[in-house]
């Protein structure tokens, strides 16, 4: 009873919370004062367009002048719109082909309207060859950067996203997708950016633009095939059969994780699956018993012993050393059944690969396979712990090290920091 009456006062409290944001981002919409301010403007001649979203003080980050370099390296044309304001001797002149200042309203998909905007006033849509709409919520390693940018304006998919989301429904991740020129010229296209509805509230951006984007760029390609991610299941399904050293550390890649999205242990992983931990078992009671019947072997009524000792004994408590080590070196005698073991332990690692926001739930496996965004929100969002974030910034350059840390700890995991109202918005979302 106590249950149903908690259960039934935190949905009157959600609902409560959900209005009283939805007020202050009408009310935030009344009093901003809106503006669009081009501060560098060239012409477009056609060839390929990145649109890129900003919320970057004073001067731009490094890491954003690694993607933006990197575009220029493919001969793209970048238009950037920025939520607050760059001191003038730190416009990128050189780098950004348009860019434009804005009143931060909207979050990034207010941004992206207003590139839209101007994209599609300018007619900029008829000589698009490709369009690749980014922001800079996650952080730009220099890790395979080039290749993953050179893959996503060099495909014949018609949108292509960097990862997939099927929390609440099947999308693409609105930081970054990559559109064919014959998709921007859909007239549903152009209608969708200047139909859509801005708002501070979370959840309705969510709704609004990154599903209702995701649901209509499904229904404008001409075969689901034309709808994917680069960095999918598939990818890391063959990255796992084919990559040795990958599949016999992977535990190291998985996310121990805080909350969200909790992965079990490794040796959770093991012990709550009966082949696993089958497999595991017989490991291990035949390395005791190698190395006892080594110690035996010059006595033989020992010998016989401890023989009849192992025969009887059955399952033991997972060891995480253990464990490591069984993944690295275990391999069955027989090959169809070493087969049948690694086809297990690659299903269990793909099931928890789609979770839910695979960027997120994926990051220090997806970076160190090649994925050169990291989100920016993984410990306030309380995906990861410190142990993660560590193991993440070890995978970057020297270079990076320093301002990837400045960056992602900035703000703290929600659910431990925010106090108050802030800490229930949170909880329900909203932040």
């Amino acid at each position: 009873m106590k249950r149903i009456i908690y259960m039934i006062n935190r949905f009157f409290l959600k609902i409560i919370i959900y209005l009283y944001y939805g007020v202050l981002s009408i009310r935030d919409d009344i009093k901003t004062k809106k503006y669009a301010q081009v501060k560098i403007k060239n012409d477009f001649t056609g060839g390929k367009v990145m649109l890129l979203a900003l919320y970057e003080k004073s001067s731009l980050r490094n890491d954003t002048l690694e993607l933006i370099k990197e575009a220029k390296r493919n001969n793209v044309f970048v238009v950037a719109v920025n939520t607050l304001r760059l001191e003038e001797h730190n416009y990128p002149l050189e780098l950004v082909d348009v860019y434009i200042e804005r009143d931060n309203y909207g979050r990034d998909f207010g941004s992206y309207k207003a590139g839209m905007k101007y994209f599609f006033d300018k007619g900029f849509h008829d000589k698009c060859e490709r369009l690749l709409i980014i922001n800079d919520s996650v952080f730009f390693s220099k890790h395979g950067l080039p290749e993953f940018v050179h893959n996503l304006f060099n495909t014949d998919v018609e949108v292509l996203g960097a990862t997939e989301n099927s929390q609440h429904s099947h999308h693409l991740g609105s930081f970054c997708i990559s559109v064919a020129g014959k998709i921007v010229r859909n007239v549903k296209f152009k209608n969708f950016w200047f139909n859509y509805k801005s708002s501070n509230v979370r959840p309705l951006v969510i709704k609004r633009g990154e599903f209702g984007l995701s649901k209509l760029l499904k229904s404008l390609v001409s075969s689901e095939q034309n709808f994917r991610s680069l960095f999918n299941i598939s990818f890391m399904e063959r990255k796992l059969s084919n990559d040795k050293a990958l599949y016999e550390s992977y535990y190291y890649y998985r996310r121990e994780g805080e909350s969200s999205w909790r992965n079990r242990s490794i040796t959770g992983l093991i012990a709550g699956d009966e082949v696993l931990s089958s497999y595991y078992n017989k490991y291990i009671l035949a390395n005791k018993r190698a190395k006892s019947l080594a110690f035996a072997s010059n006595d033989l009524s020992k010998y016989h012993a401890i023989e009849q000792e192992y025969s009887k004994l059955e399952s033991s408590k997972v060891d995480y050393l253990e464990a490591v080590n069984f993944f690295k070196s275990y391999s069955h005698k027989e090959g169809e059944l070493n087969a049948q073991f690694k086809q297990r332990l690659i299903s269990l690692y793909l099931d928890e690969f789609t979770l839910g926001s695979q960027i997120h739930i994926n990051c220090l496996a997806l970076h160190h396979v090649g994925l050169p965004i990291i989100k920016l929100d993984l410990m306030f969002r309380c995906v990861c712990n410190m142990n993660d974030i560590i193991k993440l910034r070890d995978q970057l350059e020297e270079s990076q090290k320093e301002e990837f840390m400045t960056l992602i700890l900035a703000r703290l995991c929600g659910d431990k920091f925010l106090v108050g109202l802030n800490r229930l918005a949170y909880q329900f979302g909203i932040l």
